[in-house]
């Protein structure tokens, strides 16, 4: 969907908050997911490093990381999101519920993109 998870919802298509839903796409994807934590200090050490920050506005807003990229949750995998987001780069994944970081940076790897982390 060009909208991401904003156009799905208007769609009428359901979405559920489930957090058994990482549990389902570490599965398909055979990651561990604890490789995928990194702490902002080794983050800054990578090749070509994005900081992608997919809290609320008003959290972003009130005290982020230097040089992060917010994206609204709501527009999350839309269209001009993925457009903006380049697979050469590493992206760090920052949201406050690890569970929905976790699904955030699985469906990144599902849709191949090669270095995708979550920031400790």
């Amino acid at each position: 969907m060009r909208d991401g998870i904003k156009g799905w919802k208007t769609a009428g298509y359901a979405t559920v908050n489930r957090l058994g839903l990482l549990n389902d796409l570490i599965e398909v994807n055979k990651t561990d997911f604890a490789t995928l934590l990194i702490t902002e200090k080794k983050a800054r050490r990578l090749k070509n490093c994005m900081f992608v920050d997919f809290r609320n506005k008003a959290k972003y807003d009130r005290i982020h990381i230097k040089g992060a990229n917010h994206v609204d949750y709501s527009n999350m995998f839309s269209k001009p999101m993925m457009e903006e987001l380049n697979k050469s780069n590493s992206l760090v994944v920052i949201h406050d519920a690890q569970a929905v970081a976790g699904v955030i940076a699985m469906t990144l790897k599902l849709m191949e993109y090669p270095d995708v982390y979550i920031l400790k």
